[in-house]
């Protein structure tokens, strides 16, 4: 099997930088990091002269891309098109997620993924359902009417993934505690969103199954004087990663470096909660019946709620680093940490053994090109 190379300016392994070096990779797999001068002569090494080769960006939030959204077009065409859309951007993998939607909605989800991950659609990693198991206090774009707390019964019906990450995010106040205990030792992730519990009502032995918190600060209860609220309570937990918006309209850079400054290293990562816009022409698109529609570079629906995101992972990672955070952590951030929180163990760092996928940036940290199995896009 051939040996294939990528060179840049600068390498970031996960852990460190290397210059005047090579990535190696072999079939799906790497080999190392070499210095440039001691690969074979006979592998032909793409040059990226000014670039920056990271560990593949990894986004565990997106709804939709290239114009289409995974709850309108649930199956691997709809997945696959999603996926080549955050290429573009820079994102190797990531999760399809579905916003809250019916249990039928929610069977078709898990086997577009299921069947999506079967044929080795390039990108995704598994799937990530967002409600409807959510409070309608902290609603956001969704829709209250789908909302509903699910019986044992009903989940057993559904076709849980076989292989990949499942991540769920769901409102603990709102779902009965043998279904949060069902869930977990069914092997899925799961992360409170869309919440407006109480420290206290966060504080029940059922909330060590709860590993993260989605879109930390947005669609949950804030921090305030006499209540620490989720937000509070998701800045607290060690143990617990945070996922954040780092577009500049969902969180400010204020409140993105105070959660900087609180996580312990590793529990904070980036997100980009992108819709269908992101890599379509199209200005709008159509979610549960209603128009979604991008507005001074933000998307809102009817009401003028948030709803979603209309930015890549390279204009993410950009951010973080324009606001003060060191660009190494900012390249975990979007690789490194997310792999972790979804227990992705072979990606989001350059070592051998570990996954040939990688991102690479130019100076500005636009995306050029990523590695996705091995394959150079």
């Amino acid at each position: 099997m051939e040996h294939y190379a990528i060179s840049a300016k600068r390498i970031f392994d996960g852990e460190r930088f290397h210059t005047h070096s090579s990535l190696v990779w072999q079939g799906e797999t790497i080999v190392g990091i070499f210095p440039t001068s001691t690969v074979d002569e006979k592998i032909i090494i793409q040059h990226y002269a000014e670039g920056i080769i990271t560990p593949g960006f990894i986004d565990i939030q997106v709804n939709g891309g290239g114009g289409v959204m995974f709850n309108e077009k649930t199956d691997v065409d709809g997945i696959d098109t999603i996926c080549k859309a955050h290429r573009k951007h820079g994102t190797a993998y990531l999760l399809p997620t579905l916003i809250s939607d019916t249990p039928r909605k929610i069977h078709e989800a898990l086997t577009a993924a299921q069947n999506a991950l079967d044929c080795n659609t390039l990108g995704i990693l598994g799937i990530h359902i967002e409600g409807p198991w959510i409070n309608p206090a902290k609603k956001g774009a969704h829709n209250e009417s789908l909302f509903f707390d699910p019986q044992i019964s009903m989940l057993e019906s559904l076709p849980w993934l076989k292989s990949g990450t499942t991540l769920i995010t769901l409102a603990p106040e709102k779902v009965n505690n043998e279904s949060i205990k069902w869930l977990s030792k069914k092997g899925a992730i799961l992360s409170c969103g869309h919440s407006n519990a109480t420290t206290q009502e966060l504080d029940n032995q059922y909330f060590n199954a709860i590993s993260g918190f989605t879109h930390l600060y947005n669609a949950m209860s804030p921090l305030e004087g006499r209540q620490a609220g989720v937000v509070g309570k998701a800045l607290m937990t060690d143990n617990a990663w945070c996922s954040i918006i780092t577009d500049n309209i969902h969180v400010s850079k204020e409140s993105a470096l105070l959660a900087h400054r609180v996580k312990p290293k590793g529990k904070l990562l980036i997100v980009t909660d992108a819709m269908a816009s992101v890599g379509s022409k199209s200005p709008s698109f159509t979610l549960n019946d209603e128009i979604i529609s991008v507005v001074d570079n933000k998307l809102v629906n009817t009401n003028g709620n948030l709803a979603g995101a209309h930015i890549g992972m390279d204009e993410s990672v950009a951010n973080v680093i324009k606001w003060g955070i060191d660009e190494a952590e900012a390249f975990k951030m979007a690789s490194t940490y997310p792999a972790i929180a979804i227990k992705q163990e072979r990606l989001g760092k350059l070592k051998e053994g570990f996954y040939a996928s990688a991102t690479i940036l130019d100076p500005n940290y636009e995306a050029q090109h990523v590695l996705v199995n091995g394959i150079l896009f």
